[in-house]
Protein backbone atom coordinates (compact mmCIF):
# COMPACT_ATOMS: atom_id res chain seq x y z
CA UNK A 1 0.00 0.00 0.00
CA UNK A 2 2.57 2.73 -1.20
CA UNK A 3 0.13 4.52 -2.14
CA UNK A 4 -0.72 5.61 1.61
CA UNK A 5 3.38 7.33 1.25
CA UNK A 6 2.77 9.57 -2.08
CA UNK A 7 3.91 12.96 -1.55
CA UNK A 8 3.06 15.82 -3.80
CA UNK A 9 4.96 17.73 -6.36
CA UNK A 10 2.03 19.13 -8.21
CA UNK A 11 0.70 20.32 -11.42
CA UNK A 12 -3.07 21.59 -11.56
CA UNK A 13 -5.55 23.32 -13.77
CA UNK A 14 -7.40 26.39 -12.29
CA UNK A 15 -8.45 25.71 -8.78
CA UNK A 16 -10.88 28.29 -8.92
CA UNK A 17 -13.89 26.07 -10.19
CA UNK A 18 -13.04 23.71 -6.48
CA UNK A 19 -15.28 24.00 -4.07
CA UNK A 20 -13.74 25.14 -0.62
CA UNK A 21 -12.70 22.72 1.72
CA UNK A 22 -14.54 20.07 3.47
CA UNK A 23 -14.78 21.09 7.26
CA UNK A 24 -15.58 17.75 8.82
CA UNK A 25 -18.16 17.89 11.77
CA UNK A 26 -18.30 15.77 15.03
CA UNK A 27 -18.69 12.23 14.19
CA UNK A 28 -18.44 12.43 10.64
CA UNK A 29 -16.88 9.46 9.05
CA UNK A 30 -15.77 8.10 5.54
CA UNK A 31 -16.12 4.05 5.51
CA UNK A 32 -14.78 2.97 2.13
CA UNK A 33 -14.65 -1.06 1.55
CA UNK A 34 -11.51 -2.30 -0.39
CA UNK A 35 -11.42 -4.29 -3.48
CA UNK A 36 -9.13 -6.46 -4.92
CA UNK A 37 -9.88 -7.68 -8.73
CA UNK A 38 -13.77 -7.19 -7.72
CA UNK A 39 -13.34 -8.91 -4.55
CA UNK A 40 -13.25 -8.40 -0.33
CA UNK A 41 -9.41 -7.44 0.51
CA UNK A 42 -10.44 -4.74 3.72
CA UNK A 43 -11.46 -1.59 4.88
CA UNK A 44 -10.08 2.28 5.05
CA UNK A 45 -12.01 3.80 7.61
CA UNK A 46 -11.59 7.65 8.83
CA UNK A 47 -13.48 8.85 11.30
CA UNK A 48 -13.24 12.41 13.11
CA UNK A 49 -14.45 13.77 16.12
CA UNK A 50 -14.40 17.64 17.62
CA UNK A 51 -14.10 19.25 21.08
CA UNK A 52 -14.13 22.95 20.75
CA UNK A 53 -11.46 24.33 18.45
CA UNK A 54 -9.55 20.86 18.21
CA UNK A 55 -10.38 18.31 15.19
CA UNK A 56 -9.17 14.44 16.15
CA UNK A 57 -8.79 12.10 12.74
CA UNK A 58 -8.43 8.54 13.54
CA UNK A 59 -7.72 6.42 10.00
CA UNK A 60 -8.00 2.44 10.46
CA UNK A 61 -6.88 0.19 7.31
CA UNK A 62 -6.94 -3.32 7.32
CA UNK A 63 -6.30 -5.27 4.28
CA UNK A 64 -5.91 -8.94 4.14
CA UNK A 65 -5.17 -11.76 1.78
CA UNK A 66 -5.91 -15.17 2.59
CA UNK A 67 -5.84 -18.80 0.46
CA UNK A 68 -7.71 -21.13 3.21
CA UNK A 69 -5.86 -21.05 6.62
CA UNK A 70 -2.68 -19.65 5.01
CA UNK A 71 -2.59 -15.87 5.23
CA UNK A 72 -0.44 -14.11 1.91
CA UNK A 73 -0.86 -11.10 2.76
CA UNK A 74 -1.51 -8.96 6.20
CA UNK A 75 -1.59 -4.91 6.40
CA UNK A 76 -2.44 -2.59 9.12
CA UNK A 77 -2.34 1.28 8.97
CA UNK A 78 -3.58 3.18 12.33
CA UNK A 79 -3.10 7.15 12.52
CA UNK A 80 -4.42 9.62 14.95
CA UNK A 81 -4.04 13.12 13.60
CA UNK A 82 -5.05 16.29 15.74
CA UNK A 83 -5.53 19.71 14.62
CA UNK A 84 -6.74 22.97 16.23
CA UNK A 85 -8.14 25.33 14.13
CA UNK A 86 -6.61 24.90 10.86
CA UNK A 87 -2.94 24.22 12.31
CA UNK A 88 -1.93 19.88 12.72
CA UNK A 89 -0.47 19.73 15.93
CA UNK A 90 0.54 16.47 16.06
CA UNK A 91 0.34 12.83 14.06
CA UNK A 92 0.98 9.54 15.57
CA UNK A 93 0.88 5.94 13.44
CA UNK A 94 1.41 2.27 13.86
CA UNK A 95 2.06 -0.20 10.66
CA UNK A 96 2.22 -3.77 10.43
CA UNK A 97 3.78 -4.89 7.24
CA UNK A 98 5.25 -8.28 6.55
CA UNK A 99 4.38 -9.29 9.63
CA UNK A 100 5.90 -6.28 11.86
CA UNK A 101 4.99 -3.04 13.46
CA UNK A 102 6.65 0.28 13.06
CA UNK A 103 5.84 3.45 14.47
CA UNK A 104 5.75 7.18 13.88
CA UNK A 105 5.34 10.08 15.39
CA UNK A 106 5.16 13.78 14.81
CA UNK A 107 4.86 16.70 17.38
CA UNK A 108 4.55 20.48 16.19
CA UNK A 109 6.74 22.99 17.54
CA UNK A 110 8.68 25.77 16.69
CA UNK A 111 10.21 25.94 13.61
CA UNK A 112 8.18 22.88 12.15
CA UNK A 113 7.16 19.59 12.94
CA UNK A 114 9.23 17.30 14.54
CA UNK A 115 9.18 13.50 13.21
CA UNK A 116 10.53 10.64 14.28
CA UNK A 117 9.90 8.10 11.98
CA UNK A 118 11.13 4.36 10.34
CA UNK A 119 12.97 6.33 7.79
CA UNK A 120 12.92 10.00 8.40
CA UNK A 121 13.91 11.59 12.06
CA UNK A 122 14.26 15.57 11.88
CA UNK A 123 12.39 18.78 11.54
CA UNK A 124 9.65 19.25 8.61
CA UNK A 125 9.08 23.29 8.10
CA UNK A 126 6.02 24.88 6.56
CA UNK A 127 2.26 23.35 6.18
CA UNK A 128 2.62 19.34 6.23
CA UNK A 129 -0.74 17.02 5.72
CA UNK A 130 -0.17 13.54 6.12
CA UNK A 131 -0.79 11.32 4.03
CA UNK A 132 -4.20 10.00 4.98
CA UNK A 133 -6.05 11.49 1.80
CA UNK A 134 -9.48 12.42 3.60
CA UNK A 135 -7.67 16.33 3.07
CA UNK A 136 -8.17 17.20 -0.95
CA UNK A 137 -5.98 19.86 -0.34
CA UNK A 138 -3.39 17.26 -0.33
CA UNK A 139 -3.54 17.30 -4.23
CA UNK A 140 -2.21 21.27 -4.26
CA UNK A 141 0.62 21.24 -2.47
CA UNK A 142 4.44 20.32 -3.40
CA UNK A 143 4.75 17.65 -0.65
CA UNK A 144 3.28 15.03 1.34
CA UNK A 145 3.89 13.72 4.61
CA UNK A 146 4.09 10.28 4.57
CA UNK A 147 1.83 8.73 7.72
CA UNK A 148 3.81 5.46 7.39
CA UNK A 149 7.29 5.96 7.28
CA UNK A 150 7.62 10.22 7.70
CA UNK A 151 9.67 10.63 4.18
CA UNK A 152 8.34 13.26 1.77
CA UNK A 153 8.50 11.33 -1.50
CA UNK A 154 8.06 13.30 -4.70
CA UNK A 155 4.92 12.80 -6.97
CA UNK A 156 3.12 14.50 -9.78
CA UNK A 157 -0.68 15.26 -9.49
CA UNK A 158 -3.43 15.76 -12.32
CA UNK A 159 -6.68 17.83 -12.23
CA UNK A 160 -8.89 15.54 -14.41
CA UNK A 161 -11.82 17.56 -13.94
CA UNK A 162 -15.43 16.19 -12.91
CA UNK A 163 -16.99 12.95 -13.82
CA UNK A 164 -20.34 11.48 -12.77
CA UNK A 165 -19.13 8.48 -10.24
CA UNK A 166 -21.32 6.16 -7.77
CA UNK A 167 -19.76 6.56 -4.12
CA UNK A 168 -22.60 6.12 -1.23
CA UNK A 169 -24.88 3.86 -3.22
CA UNK A 170 -25.40 7.36 -5.24
CA UNK A 171 -24.52 8.80 -8.90
CA UNK A 172 -22.60 12.57 -7.43
CA UNK A 173 -20.48 14.55 -9.61
CA UNK A 174 -16.52 14.61 -8.18
CA UNK A 175 -13.37 15.86 -8.80
CA UNK A 176 -10.81 13.59 -10.14
CA UNK A 177 -7.42 14.07 -10.00
CA UNK A 178 -4.71 11.49 -10.73
CA UNK A 179 -0.90 10.73 -9.17
CA UNK A 180 1.44 9.65 -10.69
CA UNK A 181 4.15 7.88 -8.31
CA UNK A 182 5.67 4.23 -7.05
CA UNK A 183 1.99 3.17 -7.67
CA UNK A 184 -0.18 5.54 -10.04
CA UNK A 185 -3.71 6.17 -8.20
CA UNK A 186 -6.96 8.25 -8.71
CA UNK A 187 -8.51 9.88 -6.22
CA UNK A 188 -11.83 11.89 -6.82
CA UNK A 189 -13.09 14.50 -4.28
CA UNK A 190 -17.09 15.49 -4.64
CA UNK A 191 -18.27 19.48 -4.51
CA UNK A 192 -17.87 19.57 -0.79
CA UNK A 193 -14.54 18.38 -1.01
CA UNK A 194 -14.95 15.13 0.63
CA UNK A 195 -13.05 12.29 -0.59
CA UNK A 196 -15.69 9.92 -2.11
CA UNK A 197 -13.54 7.29 -4.30
CA UNK A 198 -10.14 5.99 -5.04
CA UNK A 199 -8.69 3.47 -7.75
CA UNK A 200 -5.22 2.50 -8.44
CA UNK A 201 -3.11 -0.94 -9.83
CA UNK A 202 -0.54 -2.89 -7.81
CA UNK A 203 0.97 -6.35 -8.81
CA UNK A 204 -1.15 -7.16 -11.42
CA UNK A 205 -4.54 -6.35 -9.43
CA UNK A 206 -7.04 -3.75 -9.41
CA UNK A 207 -7.59 -2.25 -5.99
CA UNK A 208 -11.03 -0.02 -5.37
CA UNK A 209 -12.13 1.89 -2.71
CA UNK A 210 -16.16 1.82 -2.52
CA UNK A 211 -17.30 4.56 0.12
CA UNK A 212 -20.67 2.86 1.87
CA UNK A 213 -22.16 6.13 2.97
CA UNK A 214 -21.70 10.01 2.32
CA UNK A 215 -21.55 12.04 5.56
CA UNK A 216 -24.32 13.89 6.16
Amino acid sequence: MRFLVMIAAVTLAPMQAMAQPWQPANGDKLEFDVLRDGGEFGSHIVKFSREGDTLTVDTDVVLKVAFGPITLFDYSHDVTEKYVGDRLTWVGSRTKKDGKWKTLSAQAGEGGLKVEGSKFKGLLPGKVIPSTHWNRDEMTLPTMFSTETGEMLPIKVKDRGVENIKAGGKTISARRFDVDSEIDASFWYDDQGRWVKCAFETQGSKIDYVLRKLPD
